[in-house]
């Protein structure tokens, strides 16, 4: 017989009514008085110490920070440092953690204010908008790079200032002084008309991001991942339970293909040639790879200035009023007449159609040379020097106007017709010129990696009838002329070009053809110096016989190893060198 069929547990049959009814009644009071003790503490934490656990449960927060990452560093091609990490202190609020009375809040901005020189109104604003848009449980920066003295300061009367932090967060110095900046660029806080950008992105208001140069153009190798940390803290900051906590990953470092020793040099030799000049511009470029071993903008800045803009504003002010050298614009990428450096294109053009050839020649007995135009009327074209007779050899070596004119736009009285070969049409020699300008990357970016280039103009009829009319123009303004297509051929007129883009032509020309995209960094590295990505450009061929830039080569050779070679100082025992000078009237 089972329990269940009234069995008793020793195995004999025994009625209901013998069951021990006084054991029940001892859990029945066990039970009330275990109800009445916790009604009692209830009644305690709720009635006599209910005060001050409303008070503990105000007071304790949660605070969600991102953990950011250390940034990524920059080496030269040889392994040399160009910047480092250092930490900066700034101030953060916790709205959430502020008094609630507007005046202990405004207390509180009022020391601040003492403190890192910060306006309290402007506090206040910062504050009540984070507040007013739902996030004040978000930390928001309200002084930033402090010094040692007004943080340590700030520290010590945190007590005193429930919500506010002092923190410690990733900055840069950058080692190399002025002759970097324009290609390093910088790092400084998010534009506030980039906030909804970098919110999507995933940044954190505190993050600094890269300005310009190798900063700003390979940020997202350079910024790593960020972390998280999510802690209940209580009013003086202290953790009470941490809650969750994800590690930053560190950035990866980039490698330039700059050597710092020659962009010193380079820098240097500027600084020290410029006699009356005001602005100078130069680049040394690997004409196979692309690869540039110096760009150099003259002058310079130095760029740890944005590390603390507000405590060098009287530096960037002043730099910035210098609209004559404008500093902070890079030189190197900015277009302006390229003067007969544009010669090497007019003659890749003109072997290439065929309209002359390296024997071609002509007596330049005078400076001066009197050409019929359309109209008939007799228009002089001068050249620098009577160079005598010149051929393409020559005319590169002496950089004759007169043979490029020639060779350009042609003359006709001479039975020449420049680049249009059959007839003489200055309009179709023109937009062959062009052509072949843009062939050989005039007229658009270069592609190089750090951005921040202008395009240049590449001229032509339609381009000029489309720009010059309108307001300011009179109505024949927007006509292309003879002397239009003339000019063009000796990089006047309204031809521009970069000495980026120059450089990168003549590289096409030293190389046989290939068009190379110029590039600052060479490899992206990971936090141990293992290279994860190389840079590796495109390239591409320019429409012109082989031949004919050897032939171009040969003039450049004699540019610089004739007696009287236009560019004869760059002349050196022992290496063999090519060039072109080129030099713009305005």
């Amino acid at each position: 017989m089972s329990v269940l069929d009234g069995g008793g547990f020793n195995g004999s049959a025994q009625p209901s009514r013998l069951r021990p009814h006084g054991n029940v009644r001892a859990l029945k009071i066990a039970v009330l008085l275990s109800f009445g003790v916790l009604a009692l503490q209830l009644a305690n934490m709720q009635l006599v110490q209910g005060a001050e656990y409303r008070q503990r449960s105000e007071e304790n927060h949660l605070r969600v920070a991102n953990i950011i990452p250390p940034r990524g560093l920059i080496y030269d091609r040889n392994g040399l440092p160009l910047v480092e990490n250092v930490g900066v202190f700034q101030v953060t609020i916790l709205p959430d953690v502020l008094p609630e009375e507007r005046d202990e809040r405004y207390r509180i901005y009022l020391m601040l204010e003492q403190l890192i020189d910060v306006p309290a109104l402007d506090i206040q604003k910062s504050v009540d908008e984070k507040v007013d848009d739902g996030l004040g449980y978000i930390s928001i920066v309200v002084g930033n790079n402090l010094t040692k003295d007004q943080a340590l300061q700030v520290q010590q009367l945190t007590s005193d200032m429930p919500g506010v932090s002092l923190e410690v967060t990733p900055g840069r110095r950058y080692i190399e002084g002025v002759s970097l900046a324009h290609i390093l660029g910088h790092v400084a806080a998010q534009r506030l008309e980039d906030g909804d950008y970098y919110r999507k992105q995933g940044y954190a208001l505190n993050e600094m991001v890269g300005q310009a140069g190798i900063e700003s153009a390979y940020e997202k190798d350079l910024r790593g991942t960020p972390g998280l940390s999510s802690n209940e803290e209580d009013a003086q900051g202290n953790v009470i339970t941490r809650l969750e906590t994800r590690n930053a990953t560190p950035g990866s470092s980039v490698q330039l293909a700059i050597d710092m020793n020659l962009q010193q040099f380079v820098y240097e030799q500027l600084e020290a040639s410029m006699d009356e000049a005001k602005v100078a511009a130069a680049v040394v470029m690997n004409a196979k790879t692309g690869e540039i071993y110096s760009m150099v903008s003259f002058p310079g800045y130095d760029n740890n200035l944005f590390t603390n803009i507000k405590e060098n504003g009287a530096e960037y002010n002043r730099l910035a009023a210098d609209k004559v050298r404008k500093p902070f614009l890079n030189w190197a990428l900015s277009a302006e007449a390229p003067g007969s450096t544009f010669k090497l294109l007019t003659a890749a053009a003109a072997l290439q159609v065929g309209n002359m050839v390296p024997s071609d020649g002509r007596n330049v007995a005078s400076k001066v040379l009197e050409i019929k135009g359309v109209n008939g009327e007799i228009y002089p074209l001068m050249d620098w020097n009577a160079h005598g007779y010149v051929n393409l050899y020559t005319g590169i070596a002496y950089s004759s106007n007169h043979y490029f004119y020639q060779a350009a736009c042609g003359i006709q009285q001479e039975g020449t017709y420049g680049l249009a070969k059959t007839e003489f049409d200055p309009e179709r020699s023109a937009y062959i010129l062009a052509e072949f300008a843009r062939d050989f990357g005039f007229g658009g970016p270069t592609g190089i990696d750090i951005g921040g280039e202008s395009d240049g103009t590449v001229p032509d009829p339609a381009w000029k009838a489309r720009t010059h009319k309108g307001e300011g123009f009179n109505p024949d303004e927007g006509t292309w002329y003879y002397a239009d297509t003339c000019f063009m051929g000796i990089g006047q007129g309204d031809v521009t070009a970069t000495p980026m883009q120059i450089t990168r032509m003549t590289a096409a020309v030293a190389n046989g053809g290939t068009l190379v995209t110029p590039h600052i960094a060479n490899a992206i590295l990971d936090a141990q110096g293992n290279v994860v990505r190389t840079i590796e450009p495109e390239t591409k061929k320019v429409p012109v016989d082989p031949k004919h830039l050897a032939d171009i080569r040969e003039g450049m050779r004699q540019s610089v190893n004739l007696a009287d070679g236009a560019g004869v100082r760059a002349l050196q025992p022992g290496v063999e060198i090519s060039g072109k000078t080129g030099t713009a009237e305005f």
